[in-house]
């Protein structure tokens, strides 16, 4: 299996994606200080008061950049499996993808697993590192927070982010079979960008309600296991479908 991820990584250029992946983090970090900007400037008392969220604590800004992160790394996971395996599925190319000496399912595998731990990495990378700047500057020179980052916080910071990840399997697969199709890559990215809003927007409600209760825990594995499960469904059943494939 890591043969065939590595000829894949060989066989397609990823560079292009890890340049998104620096942009999306340069983004994630301008948001977050866009917040904070934002918090200051406003009356956050009235805004509170007319059913808004307070920014002004770790806790609400890192689920609001969290949000933007699943939306952004689901579309570039979209883009992703687009062209590792509707490119690669499609037409022509289809007979090489069909031509390797081992089975069609170990190829198939290899792809989207090479996909999912690039996508993944990526999205720990980059939105681990604003959520630590963004720290290491509130220390030194506060621009908004008013709390401080405890154990609790950072521990809930890290679940979402791990749920995330879990989702983001799930989202980039899915919005892929969807676009398999009709073998359209407007379909896949279109798909990723509302599933990853859906997602993210459920997550943070889900949050907000069990974040300090025992069922926080529950909600966590049930969002994670959902993505895990869509995941495991959509990658089973793309892989008997090629196996019936046919060279076009």
């Amino acid at each position: 299996m890591l043969k065939l991820m590595k000829l894949e990584l060989k066989r397609n250029n990823i560079r292009a994606y890890l340049a998104a992946s620096a942009l999306a983090c340069a983004i994630l970090l301008g948001f977050i200080y866009f917040i904070a900007c934002t918090a200051q400037i406003e009356n956050t008392e009235e805004f509170v008061n007319a059913g808004g969220i307070a920014f002004r604590n770790y806790s609400n800004i890192f689920r609001l950049a969290g949000i933007l992160s699943l939306v952004i790394f689901g579309a570039m996971s979209a883009v992703m499996y687009s062209r590792f395996i509707i490119g690669e599925y499609t037409g022509k190319r289809a007979a090489l993808a069909f031509s390797y000496p081992v089975s069609r399912s170990k190829v198939l595998l290899a792809k989207l697993l090479l996909v999912f731990i690039i996508t993944s990495v990526s999205m720990v990378v980059c939105t681990s590192v604003p959520y630590i700047v963004f720290y290491i500057t509130e220390s030194i020179s506060p621009i908004v927070i008013q709390d401080t980052l405890t154990v609790s916080v950072a521990a809930d910071a890290l679940k979402t982010l791990g749920v995330s990840v879990l989702a983001l399997g799930g989202i980039g697969i899915v919005s892929m079979r969807l676009g398999f199709i009709k073998k359209s890559v407007p379909t896949v990215i279109i798909s990723a960008i509302i599933l990853s809003a859906f997602y993210g927007n459920t997550l943070s409600a889900l949050y907000a309600r069990t974040a300090t209760s025992a069922s926080g825990v529950l909600t966590s594995l049930i969002i994670g296991g959902v993505g895990l499960f869509a995941t495991v469904f959509v990658m089973a059943e793309l892989s008997k479908k090629i196996n019936k494939m046919e060279v076009e």
